[in-house]
């Protein structure tokens, strides 16, 4: 049940919400992964679960009035673009055991953003990777309730 900062020398995992401010392009996000880059000689990583919640996105404005404007599908290329520049880390038997111990630790009024974060943690986890995101609270909270064995490294980068 640890939590810690990332170190110059963890590998990241970016969460949606880095992803996102990736794709629009965010000065501080963008420096982030650059120096991140300079130091470990490769892109961050993702999780499954970031992949899904970035289509699932998509999807989800698609089937509003207007759909698949042109907009849309440009951020959608721009979005796999990105997706296919970084190694996607699978939720494997490994990760899921991992959110089998952190999950039902924590606080049950817990949203649905929480519990995605929470397999995005556990994810990381399973495959010794840190989180990069925007979410202090949420992520911190998640990480007080890890295996004892794990200490969850974390990065707070800014747009």
């Amino acid at each position: 049940m640890a939590v810690g900062p990332a170190l110059s020398e963890t590998s990241l995992v970016l969460d949606t919400n880095i992803l996102t401010a990736w794709r629009y392009q965010k000065q501080g996000v963008r420096d982030a992964i650059a120096a991140y880059q300079s130091r470990l000689k490769v892109l961050p990583a993702l999780t499954s679960m970031t992949v899904y919640e970035a289509l699932y996105g998509f999807e989800n404005k698609s089937l509003k009035p207007g759909g698949f404007d042109e907009n849309l599908t440009q951020d959608r290329v721009q979005t796999n673009q990105l997706i296919k520049s970084c190694v996607v880390l699978p939720f494997d038997q490994s990760a899921a055991e991992i959110a089998a111990y952190i999950i039902p630790r924590l606080p049950k009024n817990i949203t649905k953003d929480t519990l995605r974060d929470a397999l995005i943690v556990a994810t990381a986890l399973a495959h010794r990777h840190g989180v990069a995101t925007r979410n202090k609270k949420d992520f911190e909270l998640i990480g007080q309730h890890t295996p004892d064995h794990l200490t969850l490294r974390l990065a707070f980068w800014t747009p």
